[in-house]
C-alpha cells in the first residue's frame, strides 16, 4: 500500500541514473537482504539489521533516503525515526512495515509509509518519489507527507469501510493547508508550449 497523491510531473528521478545511497532498516535479515539486491541494480545500498545498527550507519555514511520497519526488537523504528530527527539527520524516510497505521502516525517524521508484503515496482517507485522528493521546499515535503498519511489511513482497516471518516476531517484539512502552502512555494513549474503558447501545468495531487 503506498501513496496515492503524485510530484509534479515533471519532477522524476530514474534510479538507473542517480548515484543515490538507500539505507534498508529491518531485522528480518532475509528480507532485509532482499530489498537491497533489488535496490542495489540502480543505488548504492547500506542494510541495518536493527534500530542501533541504523543509527550508526546514519552517523558515518551519505545517506540520500532511509526505508524503515517500524516492529523491531530493542529499539523500534518509531524509536529510530525519533532519534533520527534529534540528532538533525534529515534525510526522507519512507516506513516499510507489517504494522498497520493509526492517527499516531500524523506527528510522526516520516515521508511515505508502505504496508507490507511490499513488492519490487512499489518499493522502487517509493525511492524515486523519495528522491525527487529530497530536491523540493519544506512545505512540499509537507504537503507530501501529510497526503501520504491520509491516504494510507483512509486505504487501512479502521476507515477503508467508512465513506467518510470523522476522525480525519483535521488531517484533511492540514492536508488542504499544506497544499496550498506548497503551490505558493513551489519553484518548478513548468509551462507547456501549447497551441497559443501558454499555459503552465501542476499536478501535486
Amino acid at each position: 500500500m503506498s501513496r496515492t497523491h503524485s510530484l509534479p510531473m515533471d519532477a522524476t528521478v530514474d534510479l538507473a541514473s542517480t548515484d543515490a545511497t538507500v539505507l534498508v532498516v529491518d531485522d528480518d535479515e532475509a528480507l532485509a537482504d532482499t530489498y537491497a539486491l533489488w535496490l542495489r541494480e540502480h543505488v548504492d545500498v547500506h542494510v541495518a539489521y536493527s534500530g542501533s545498527d541504523a543509527l550508526d550507519v546514519l552517523a558515518a555514511e551519505p545517506v540520500d533516503v532511509v526505508l524503515l520497519d517500524r516492529r523491531m526488537p530493542s529499539m523500534s523504528g518509531d524509536a529510530v525515526l525519533a532519534e533520527m530527527r534529534s540528532r538533525g539527520h534529515d534525510q526522507r524516510v519512507s516506513m516499510v512495515t507489517a504494522v498497520e497505521p493509526t492517527l499516531d502516525v500524523v506527528e510522526m517524521a516520516f515521508d511515505d509509509y508502505l504496508v507490507k508484503p511490499v513488492g519490487r515496482d512499489p518499493l522502487e517507485s517509493t525511492v524515486e518519489s523519495l528522491l525527487a522528493l529530497a530536491e523540493h521546499e519544506p512545505a512540499f515535503r509537507e504537503h507530501f507527507s501529510l497526503q501520504s498519511k491520509l491516504a494510507v489511513l483512509q486505504a487501512g482497516p479502521e476507515y477503508r469501510a467508512q465513506d467518510d471518516p470523522e476522525d480525519l476531517d483535521a488531517l484533511r484539512e492540514r492536508v488542504a493547508t499544506a497544499r496550498e502552502r506548497a503551490l505558493g512555494s513551489l519553484d518548478d513549474v513548468r509551462c507547456d508550449d501549447h497551441v497559443d503558447g501558454t499555459g503552465c501545468v501542476t499536478d501535486i495531487g
